[in-house]
């Protein structure tokens, strides 16, 4: 008697709920704002990206040679209506090569020409290499298009073999080869390190 008294209360019961969830949806959704009510209209957006900063971009491709280049940032800005030049905070470009090499450029800021594809890379210029070169530079040129950069000196640092100086260095790939190559061109020093060459 109890089950069949439980059984028609449940029938009451369960219809009225589901009357309440529905009127329930309703009002909700006669409460979402209407498109024109949103506060950030597509237009005003646009506008907005064209006069702000940029926070933390990421740029991932591949050149021309079949490297894979990636560019950072903490911020860009762009420099006029046209967005053809773009200031970059504190920008690294990370050049993986095809066999393997890792070639990272860092500095304080940069200017992004988008006529060009490059990259100008000024003040406290870190060249760190996966292949054991550690040196710094005065500014530096990075193509955004293809495996090639080039540092201005004086150029500073330590190599696999010592402490080296020069007048300027040139990364880029030789297409006769295929190999991805460093030249260091003006006044090249180098100081041995007698004990990495297994020498006491």
């Amino acid at each position: 008697m109890k089950h069949i008294i439980m059984v028609k209360t449940l029938k009451i019961v369960f219809p009225l709920v589901a009357a309440i969830l529905l009127s329930a949806m309703f009002m909700m959704a006669e409460r979402v704002p209407e498109l024109s009510e949103i506060p950030f209209a597509s237009g005003s957006l646009k506008e907005r990206t064209k006069r702000d900063q940029v926070a933390e971009p990421n740029y991932m491709g591949m050149t021309k040679d079949g490297d894979v280049l990636n560019v950072f940032a903490e911020e860009l800005t762009p420099q006029n209506e046209a967005m053809s030049e773009v200031h970059a905070d504190r920008p690294m470009s990370e050049i993986k090569s095809k066999e393997g090499r890792i070639i990272n450029l860092i500095s304080d800021s940069g200017l992004l020409r988008n006529d060009s594809e490059t990259m100008t890379m000024q003040g406290a210029v870190e060249i760190i290499t996966s292949d054991g070169y550690r040196l710094t530079a005065s500014k530096l040129d990075v193509k955004l298009d293809q495996t090639w950069a080039f540092a201005h000196g004086p150029v500073r640092g330590v190599s696999p073999s010592g402490t080296l100086t020069a007048g300027s260095l040139e990364i880029k790939r030789i297409s006769t080869t295929d190999g991805l190559k460093y030249y260091f061109y003006g006044g090249v020093e180098v100081l041995y390190n007698l004990s990495n060459r297994g020498l006491q």
